[in-house]
């Protein structure tokens, strides 16, 4: 899966997100070889912290990533919902060929509105690491960039509690001040 997924990478992109400099880079077009129902044109910034693929680090399925979206969209609960849905029922359907198979366990995702974003959990079956179903925790951030007519989503995920140390460090994680300009 991993060489599907690279030579499905456009590293044309500035970096959108501040993070530490040890920090991996992924970068997918819209629409995403894995999760092409949605509807978006655009692309996907990814990024993975050290340890973020070994089950006894603590920063294990702890990661962002941000939609940079062409136009302004309508974003609520039920859409987000649903994106997250596709994206991870395609990403953990794709077997080591590129292929989706059908039969894995759907995804299920629940945000709630706060005052300034998104917070819920997502649970889904865990192909490409520990081969069982894990819960996400989660965290969205809309913004729109009228200058650019672009619709930025960040994505904060990590299995650990809100409360836990790792949040303090995915909670460092901003979009870059020029991003708009």
């Amino acid at each position: 899966m991993i060489t599907t997924l690279v030579s499905a990478q456009d590293e044309t992109h500035q970096n959108l997100l501040v993070t530490d400099s040890t920090w991996a880079k992924e970068v997918f077009k819209f629409p995403i070889g894995f999760a092409q129902d949605i509807p978006y044109s655009g692309f996907e910034e990814a990024q993975f912290p050290k340890g973020w693929g070994t089950k006894d680090s603590p920063r294990f399925w702890s990661y962002a990533f941000v939609w940079h979206i062409e136009g302004e969209i309508d974003i609520n609960e039920h859409t987000l919902e649903n994106d997250l849905q596709l994206y991870f029922d395609g990403l953990m359907a794709m077997n080591i060929n590129g292929n989706i198979e059908n039969g894995i366990l759907k995804t299920n995702v629940l945000l709630v509105k706060t005052k300034t974003s998104y917070k819920g959990k997502l649970k889904t079956f865990d192909r490409l690491k520990t081969k069982e179903i894990i819960t996400l925790n989660v965290t969205v951030e809309e913004h729109y960039c009228k200058e650019k007519n672009t619709t930025l989503l960040l994505f904060k995920f990590s299995p650990k509690s809100f409360d836990d140390s790792i949040w303090n460090e995915l909670n460092t994680i901003i979009l870059k001040n020029n991003v708009c300009y």
